[in-house]
């Protein structure tokens, strides 16, 4: 008896033929809006992709891909609230007071997520400016690797070791980026203080310069071996650098550093180890002289 008081009691209220055209009428407008928005979606990706094709010559493939990607983000979730309040006002729900209210409560959390509004805004500064991209390896702080993935909260970095780390975008104060414009392979070695430097630097400079011509396609300009800019326990040091396309220059230091070695074997140039100086002395002591008492 209660179920079937309670069937009649939802026919009338719900399954009425005028209830049934309206709740028709309200579910071809819910469609017909979602439909409208995912076509504006698809449409505004298109737009955006264009426009950032159309400037690929002044960007980067790496940064071209990143801001598409949070462009299509922020379009979705844009157009995902505009469709929930449309939808709440075909099916008659005030969403004024919804909106208001969430005003407040937004404004409640503000002062206690300030940290995640920062986060937000540095996101956004650091992908329109171009300063990081997908793709690029870069150092923040204690934390270095390849960038995965740039969100306006939080950057990805793969380090080197595998570990992926999450950095707040809040937290990238200052950035070291290594893929952009040139880098330098530098290069430091010491020679024995016995060794004539002039003749070493000489080798150096020749070993380097051979490398240079091996790899014209990376080199921008010619190396430069420096003079001593450090003496140490055994011996004093150079330098040796080269200005080379992004990227390039911890594969070149390797090279570089077998090709000094292999340069000063076959020259005969002393590389120094260490050693110690020992001096010994000997100290003699003073002999005490006293006073005798006369003989009789």
């Amino acid at each position: 008896m209660f179920w079937q008081n309670l069937w009649n009691a939802l026919k009338q209220q719900f399954f009425t033929p005028e209830k049934l055209a309206q709740l028709a009428g309200k579910l071809v407008s819910i469609i017909a809006i979602v439909l409208a928005l995912l076509l504006v979606g698809w449409i505004a990706g298109l737009v955006v992709k264009r426009l950032l094709q159309s400037r690929r010559k002044l960007m980067q493939e790496r940064h071209t891909r990143t801001v598409l990607t949070i462009s299509r983000s922020i379009i979705r979730y844009a157009l995902f609230f505009v469709g929930i309040v449309m939808i709440l006002r075909v099916l008659g729900v005030d969403y004024t007071a919804i909106l208001a209210g969430a005003g407040v409560v937004g404004l409640a959390v503000g002062f206690g997520a300030q940290t995640l509004v920062r986060d937000f805004l540095s996101g956004f500064f650091l992908l329109f400016e171009d300063v990081v991209s997908i793709g690029d390896v870069i150092k923040a702080g204690n934390v270095a690797g390849l960038v995965e993935h740039v969100g306006l909260r939080a950057t990805h970095l793969r380090g080197f070791d595998g570990v992926l780390n999450v950095v707040p975008n809040g937290e990238l104060t200052t950035i070291g980026n290594f893929n952009r414009g040139w880098m330098r392979a530098i290069v430091t070695v010491d020679l024995a203080y016995e060794q004539d430097v002039e003749r070493g630097m000489a080798v150096a400079k020749q070993a380097v310069d051979q490398w240079a011509n091996e790899h014209k396609d990376i080199v921008i300009e010619p190396p430069v071996v420096q003079g001593i800019i450090a003496f140490n326990e055994s011996g004093v040091t150079i330098r040796t650098f080269v200005k080379l396309q992004p990227m390039k220059q911890w594969q070149a230091e390797w090279e570089l550093r077998a090709a000094l070695k292999k340069a000063f074997d076959q020259s005969d140039v002393e590389i120094p180890f260490p050693r110690r100086v020992v001096y010994n002395r000997m100290e003699t002591g003073s002999s005490e002289s006293g006073l005798q008492a006369p003989k009789s």
